[in-house]
């Protein structure tokens, strides 16, 4: 499956999947998933994007006035099933405020996900 996908998408989408809780061959997967998505040194810059502490976890900010080019990604089978499974297990979605990048990304997983069943 081919997503492409903004920086927001790509930003929330890498902290989505590491709050997972699973088996260490899934983490491993999602590791190689998170890997794919980030953001290289020069994106990270052109987006102000700077890294912070709170509450013991790690969370990313980032200049939204600022964007960087949408990237595609070739996702397998089993990387589409980590990402829909991280998307239907979450549940602190903030309706307003993540409608944005969640929408497409859900729209485009889910109707994967039927077209595999």
């Amino acid at each position: 499956m081919k997503l492409t996908l903004d920086h927001t998408q790509r930003l929330n989408l890498h902290a989505l999947l590491g709050a997972q809780r699973a088996d260490v061959g899934s983490i491993r997967a999602i590791w190689a998933i998170q890997d794919r998505l980030a953001l290289d040194a020069d994106e990270e810059r052109a987006l102000e994007l700077k890294r912070e502490i709170v509450a013991g976890q790690e969370r990313a900010v980032w200049n939204p006035a600022l964007s960087v080019q949408q990237k595609q990604f070739d996702m397998t089978d089993a990387e589409v099933t980590h990402i829909r499974a991280a998307l239907e297990t979450w549940a602190s979605y903030g309706v307003n405020v993540d409608r944005l990048w969640l929408e497409p990304l859900i729209e485009h997983i889910l109707a994967r996900a039927a077209d595999l069943a």
